[in-house]
């Protein structure tokens, strides 16, 4: 069996897309301070100061996109090898996860989402959510757990959705 080790932190927006992000998140902001001042300070009555929260919400909006874009995540990873499948991902706080095949009893593997039930010997489940990576990258990851499992003789359940409860 191949080894399999995706590096999730190398891949970032251009660096136009995170001009393109900042600068409409400043000028949001400087739409919504346009639309303090012109109404609390020069008293037209055309556009109420109350107005001013949508441009400051969307620009506060942008802003976390932005910066969740442009500062990098350390140590993002998904790797599935002879022993284990170990991966860290997330988009805040993410968490590193360990998971021996000595230790798992069964995989449930839906067509129509991009998740993995582990159902493990302790009895407990884990369910790897591969939402939100590429398309191309979660494929593969799922074909190369659902190889990996046959080839140690695990039982794979092919579903067409992963029930509500586990």
């Amino acid at each position: 069996m191949d080894n399999l080790y995706f590096n999730l932190s190398e891949e970032e927006f251009s660096k136009s897309r995170k001009v393109l992000l900042w600068g409409f998140s400043g000028l949001f902001f400087i739409g919504g301070v346009y639309i303090l001042i012109t109404g609390l300070f020069f008293h037209r009555t055309t556009i109420p100061p109350v107005l001013s929260v949508a441009p400051f919400g969307i620009s506060f909006i942008v802003a976390i996109i932005s910066s969740l874009a442009t500062f990098k995540r350390k140590d993002l990873f998904f790797s599935i090898d002879d022993n284990k499948i170990e991966f860290r991902y997330g988009l805040l706080n993410p968490k590193r996860h360990q998971f021996n095949w000595i230790d798992i009893v069964e995989i449930s593997m839906p067509m129509k989402q991009r998740k993995a039930l582990l159902l493990l010997k302790d009895g407990t489940t884990y369910i790897i959510d591969l939402t939100w990576l590429q398309r191309k990258k979660s494929s593969i990851i799922k074909k190369h757990i659902y190889h990996a499992a046959k080839a140690k003789n695990l039982n794979v359940k092919k579903l067409a959705n992963l029930p509500t409860k586990h």
